[in-house]
């Protein structure tokens, strides 16, 4: 039920009966008097967050707070168990059951099952996207990481998902409007002062009559102010009370799930002092803490405006300090900014994911995915190097989060939006990415990739340090490996050139393998990891909805290659990982293996070698690893010599 399950190791098949059996295993306890962890939370921290269970001052305003926060975590159970057994349960077991319409390739399979019609007129799939936005956001979560992915759930069900994203059904516009004068001139007015009363006046009045998107937190104006376009976003009332409920429920569902002992075996320990063994040894309690924190930070507006100036100095086409990136990020307000209330820079722009009504009116329908499918390229790239390079990403890239805009020169280039969860990742764990890509690809090296375990702090080093649990973990990866990656027969580029086989990635099944490895090896999944899985998967899913046939590990590995080849960082890690890679058997320099790195590197990423040399020469690692290689290769040369003169 955390972040780590919803993102990382559950599948569209088992996402109803996992939400069904949170809500009947918390019948099996009292709610009436459940402990919550609580402290407050620091505006715009990156670190690992608390749960935050403080009402804000916007609670104790009377015309956009409800009495929801009287809801025991029973009542909450009670709730979910109506919307999804009553309104999705009971018609798709009675479907399976009584009508016999089971799935199989002769009826369509799940494709045709999910687009069945249901009483209410409407489909299985779209029912089951109603049941979670009525649910709220902790739900629509779930369904938001499913929507994204259409090479892992049907494509009916990834659409109707899909509309979780920004087209769910809003909420009053004149009590957005109330909500929206009340925070900006009430209780914050003198922490506001530039918020003039004017100024106020026609931003309320040019409001667009209905929200141009509408999700689970909030819902998106467009407006005017000081003769400027902005879009004024206004959180949900009653949204916090709601996710307040949910969190009670799961945690103590969670709690439930790590009280369970483990079934007795011959092994089991007998003496007194032996900690007693659990049926599932991931921290389900510390998971779903992470995971509803993060919903928390989202629910706080001030923090996303503290993100977007984040994310702009670091990315910003305009004043963007990275290399590697440039992207539009809208200009936020600060003076118009609360908890509930966020006023930005309007960026006009289209989907990525939309191909018919995008583009110029002689556009081809097929030049339009070409041209998007660049910029989620882009979208990709932008990502790697927040990943692997800065270290602040954008966690939520889904398509409703993702813009082409097109400039006044005719060109197009991709905007962000949304900037609820940003991500910081440590260094350490950056490097060990990018040799784990890099073992994996190139030497298919799957004991070298586990071993970093550590360094991508995953797994506890006690587990590593044991001889017998590494050797079973590489075993269980190399299984792993053969089922999720794919590896083609011919290994020629366009050109007919020798490259390294770059594997196809079978995302669902690498899903469902790791979701078997957490309990055994008990991982620990940190929420920077989490959200880092999140992001590539929703890019990777938008790619393979414009073309199925896009692989994303033939973007990471040239960059991976590149980052290992350079190491800016001059990580060790990646020296010894660099280091492994050209060397032979022997630990001599390997010629060829070089060569072949610089060619993987040049032909994958489409530059030539001299390009890819020179980058290698602008960085002190690189030229450290040129001087190394040729000291050798004349130690050699002269070791030769001197062998053939006696």
């Amino acid at each position: 039920m955390s972040n780590v399950f919803s993102y990382n190791t559950i599948s569209y098949k088992v996402l109803l009966s996992a939400i069904i059996l949170s809500c009947l295993l918390s019948f099996s306890r009292s709610f009436n008097n459940v402990e919550i962890p609580t402290s407050n939370l620091k505006r715009g921290s990156s670190s690992r967050l608390p749960i935050h269970m403080i009402p804000s001052k916007s609670d104790n305003i009377s015309s956009h707070q409800t009495n929801d926060q009287t809801y025991s975590a029973l009542q909450r159970a009670i709730e979910i168990s109506k919307v999804l057994g009553g309104k999705v349960m009971a018609p798709i077991l009675y479907s399976l059951v009584v009508d016999q319409n089971w799935p199989t390739d002769d009826n369509g399979g799940w494709e045709a099952f999910w687009s069945t019609d249901t009483p209410n007129g409407s489909t299985f799939a779209k029912q089951l996207a109603l049941s979670l936005e009525e649910l709220g956001p902790t739900y629509v979560k779930f369904g938001q990481a499913l929507g994204s992915r259409p090479d892992v759930v049907p494509q009916s069900l990834a659409t109707a998902l899909s509309t979780l994203q920004d087209e769910m059904i809003p909420f009053d516009n004149e009590l957005a409007k109330q909500i929206i004068v009340e925070e900006l001139m009430g209780f914050d007015a003198k922490e506001s002062s530039n918020v003039l009363l004017k100024d106020l006046e026609t931003l309320v009045q040019s409001l667009t009559e209905v929200p141009v998107a509408a999700a689970s937190i909030g819902q998106v104006y467009k407006a005017k102010l000081r003769g400027k376009d902005v879009a004024v976003k206004v959180q949900r009332p009653g949204v916090r009370s709601l996710v307040e409920r949910d969190t009670q429920l799961l945690l103590s569902v969670a709690e439930f799930i790590e009280s369970l002992p483990a079934l007795p075996s011959r092994d089991s320990g007998n003496s007194a002092t032996d900690k007693p063994a659990r049926l599932i040894n991931t921290q389900l309690v510390s998971a779903t803490q992470e995971f509803m924190s993060r919903i928390f930070e989202e629910l706080d507006y001030r923090n996303e405006a503290s993100n977007i100036e984040t994310f702009a100095n670091l990315y910003s086409d305009q004043i963007g300090t990275s290399k590697d990136v440039s992207v539009v990020v809208p200009k936020v307000y600060l003076d118009w900014c609360t908890e509930n209330v966020l006023v930005m820079e309007w960026i006009e722009g289209t989907k990525l994911t939309d191909v018919q009504s995008t583009g110029t009116s002689n556009m081809k329908q097929e030049d339009t995915i070409k041209e998007n499918l660049k910029l989620v390229n882009v979208a990709i790239d932008s990502t790697l190097s927040q990943l692997l390079v800065s270290g602040v990403l954008h966690a939520d890239p889904h398509a409703g989060n993702l813009l082409k805009i097109q400039k006044e020169d005719g060109s197009v280039t991709l905007g962000y939006l949304d900037f609820g969860i940003l991500s910081s990742i440590p260094s350490q764990v950056r490097d060990a990415l990018i040799c784990s890509v890099a073992l994996q690809v190139f030497e298919r090296d799957v004991d070298a990739v586990s071993a970093l375990f550590g360094e991508l702090r995953l797994i506890p080093q006690h587990i590593l340090d044991d001889e017998s649990e590494r050797a079973a973990l590489a075993e269980a990866l190399h299984i792993t490996f053969e089922n999720s990656l794919l590896y083609p027969e011919s290994t020629k580029s366009s050109k007919g050139e020798d490259i390294t086989a770059i594997p196809d990635l079978k995302f669902d099944k690498l899903l469902d393998s790791l979701s078997r490895l957490v309990p055994r090896f008990q991982f620990d999944l940190p929420p920077y990891f989490i959200n880092n899985a999140r992001a590539l998967s929703t890019l990777e899913g938008i790619a393979k909805t414009l073309d199925p046939s896009f692989n994303v590990l033939t973007v990471m590995y040239p960059y991976a290659l590149n980052r290992l080849l350079q190491n800016p960082s001059q990580s060790p890690v990646v020296e010894r990982t660099l280091q492994s890679l050209i060397r032979d058997t022997n630990g001599r320099i390997d010629r060829q293996k070089i060569r072949r790195l610089l060619r993987d590197s040049a032909v994958i990423s489409g530059r030539s070698k001299r390009q890819v040399i020179w980058e290698i020469l602008r960085t002190k690692p690189g030229r450290k690893l040129t001087r190394s290689i040729i000291k050798e290769d004349l130690g050699e040369y002269y070791a030769r010599r001197r062998g053939r003169s006696t």
